[in-house]
């Protein structure tokens, strides 16, 4: 039997070990990189499934305010492309501060913004607090999330930012019915004070951020010939230097595009389906059938595009096409079952575009610029992400018709999916997507000097894979 005192120092033993794990130096790819990575993917799920489940409580703020789909569907907007827009900001603190100071500094704006947002007496008010506070929040929970991941991971990069990218989609899965179960109990205000409280979870996921990741091989990303002879570059001219890389030029103006279309259908779905005789409470359970295609089309693409024979972009391109279809066909969709195919053909692509857009972002630039190139992208992409809901609003009011702005939404899928055909004619040599994971640069050098076959990555863009 254990005296008072032993008990006492086993505990503190226990404890010290704990604490060791927070405050140690932690291997790329090991076990304290996969909670990290948990701990990303969790994170991911709460920002996004509130983020993206702006659909459900959209009819009854409409019908509170009593104002137009365009203004309200704004509030939902302007949050969603907050979440890209302020990314520089994030990213500088990331460098600076850590990522555990920041996803900290995130889920205290998330609780801040909802917590004043269940207050709010007018849509103005719901701009600031709800699209501005909490939008800037999430940002920097999100850009935290991956690029802690690209930190901690470098074998197993895709598996990682695959499982992070899954957790917005089993966000979506349970938060959809969670919200209508709270407006029905609680009404708005209470369920956005719900949301406030459970949004702590993030504050203390974040103190998993160890910042002392000790790095094995410095991993080199080669994206053309000249990248070799480009000198060590800092401040405006690093991020501006992201533009000489093909690669991550010509998906951005994709992401661009896709942006503007993906989110119309998800702002309007519950709307759309009450307009067809069918309840709220049914309509919200269509995020169910979104949450689980997307987090289905994640894994599955997570374990497609693991094989190096497979190109990401040549994939996301595939889903693209097949989500332009699916809005292209909506109108069509008008009893309570078609809708459910739609859901889970466009979640599907929603998914599989997550698990690749985070992946072709890190490694289609050098290491250097992986932060340039996550921040750069996520600003462009705010603006067509905020600009689509509202603007397809407007056209419903106008037309008091969701056809043509269904039909806008997959009309922006399908310049996304043309968009990076650009690449096509480019040498085969000069572009590459996938990280030559486990060489060191010497290597690089060598397999370089033996011609442009020796080391070849398969997944080239402008080439399909043998």
């Amino acid at each position: 039997m254990k005296t008072n005192a032993e008990q006492d120092r086993d505990r503190h033993e226990r404890l010290g070990k704990l604490c060791r794990c927070f405050r140690n130096k932690h291997h790329q790819d090991s076990a304290w990189s996969w909670v990290v990575c948990t701990s990303a993917a969790i994170c991911n799920a709460l920002i996004f499934g509130f983020l993206l489940s702006f659909g459900v409580p959209f009819p009854v703020l409409l019908d509170y305010f009593n104002e137009t789909r365009e203004r309200t569907a704004l509030v939902g907007s302007l949050a969603l492309g907050m979440t890209w827009f302020a990314s520089p900001l994030p990213g500088y603190l990331s460098d600076r501060f850590g990522c555990r100071i920041t996803n900290f500094i995130g889920g205290a704006l998330c609780v801040t913004g909802l917590a004043m947002t269940s207050f709010s007496h007018s849509l103005n008010l719901m701009y600031l607090t709800h699209s501005l506070v909490f939008g800037l929040g999430v940002c920097f929970v999100y850009n935290c999330n991956y690029l802690v991941t690209a930190q901690y991971f470098k074998e197993n990069l895709f598996m990682a930012t695959g499982i992070v990218a899954l957790g917005a989609s089993l966000g979506v899965l349970f938060t959809g019915p969670l919200l209508q179960v709270l407006l029905d109990s609680f009404g708005w205000r209470g369920t956005y004070r719900v949301a406030a409280a459970y949004f702590t979870i993030v504050c203390v996921l974040s103190l998993t951020y160890n910042p002392n990741v000790q790095k094995t091989t410095e991993i080199e990303f080669i994206n053309n010939n000249e990248d070799a002879e480009r000198g060590e570059r800092s401040g405006i001219s690093l991020y501006c230097s992201v533009w000489t890389f093909p690669t991550f030029a010509a998906s951005v103006m994709s992401f661009v595009f896709r942006g503007f279309g993906m989110y119309i259908p998800f702002i309007y779905l519950v709307e759309y389906s009450e307009d067809n005789g069918i309840t709220a409470q049914d309509a919200s359970l269509l995020f169910i059938y979104i949450g689980l295609s997307s987090s289905l089309g994640r894994i599955i693409t997570g374990k497609v595009c693991n094989n190096k024979n497979v190109n990401p972009v040549f994939m996301y391109q595939a889903f693209m096409l097949l989500a332009s279809i699916s809005a292209f066909l909506l109108k069509f969709a008008t009893k309570y079952g078609y809708l459910i195919i739609f859901s889970a053909v466009y979640g599907f692509s929603d998914g599989v575009f997550i698990a690749t857009q985070g992946f072709i972002l890190l490694s289609c630039v050098d290491a250097k610029r992986t932060t340039a190139s996550f921040c750069i992208n996520n600003v462009i992409y705010s603006f067509t992400a905020a600009a689509g809901g509202p603007i397809a609003g407007l056209i419903v009011d106008q037309t008091g018709s969701y056809v043509y702005s269904f039909y806008m939404a997959g009309a922006a899928l399908l310049v996304a999916f043309l968009i990076p055909m650009v690449l096509i004619p480019i040498n085969h040599g000069k572009v590459r997507v996938r990280p030559l994971v486990g060489h060191s640069k010497e290597d690089m050098v060598t397999s370089k000097s033996k011609g442009p076959e020796a080391g070849q990555d398969q997944t080239t863009l402008g080439k399909t894979p043998t």
